[in-house]
């Protein structure tokens, strides 16, 4: 399967229905870095989904096993989600094996977190707190995906780093960091 299915495939399940089509919303494009850092890959991001519509706002932003979090806050896999309320749409704007791509759909976005315009796009400290607080599980071969989420009651928005390990179940431990100002709020076990 090429990226460019995968990505599509991944739009599909994301949006929770097999009924919503996924639309090409920009170029498959080969990335120069094949692994861009976190802030790269936001501003890249970001500037697509502006250029897909002016009102897009983050409601996702996460890395996976398929392209783990490095030290220096890279990765081989993003997977980025902005909506606009105008569209009533959102697109998901993915890499994978250095290639870009962005697929737009139908629909709401689910809750979206409050991320404040200067939110924590900072890969390498993320890495450095998931090290802090799991370097045990660093030393076991367990590799760093993090991934934005919002509160139920307030949309409060955190960074979750958890730990993953191919054949192994994940790390029994995820830090929770405010996504706004990058303070640890919870480590839980």
């Amino acid at each position: 399967m090429n990226a460019k299915t995968m990505l599509l495939l991944l739009a599909v399940i994301v949006t929770g229905s097999g009924d919503v089509l996924a639309e090409p919303a920009c170029k498959t494009t080969q990335l120069k870095n094949p692994a861009p850092t976190l802030a790269e890959m936001y501003a890249l991001a970001d500037g697509h989904a502006k250029a897909w519509k002016a009102d897009a706002i983050p409601v996702r932003i996460n890395n996976s096993s398929l392209g783990l979090l490095q030290p220096n806050g890279s990765a081989a896999w993003w997977d980025l989600m902005f909506y606009s309320d105008s569209a009533k749409s959102s697109i998901s704007i993915g890499t994978f094996r250095g290639s870009l791509t962005c697929t737009s759909s139908p629909g709401g976005a689910g809750r979206i977190p409050d991320l404040k315009p200067d939110f924590v796009r900072d890969g390498a400290k993320l890495y450095a707190l998931a090290k802090q607080h799991g370097e045990a599980l660093l030393k076991e071969g367990y590799g760093v995906a993090i991934g934005t989420a919002a509160a139920p009651s307030n949309r409060h928005a955190t960074w979750n780093i958890s730990y993953k390990k191919e054949g192994a179940r994940d790390g029994e431990l995820t830090v929770l960091v405010d996504a706004n100002t990058g303070v640890v709020e919870k480590v839980l076990k």
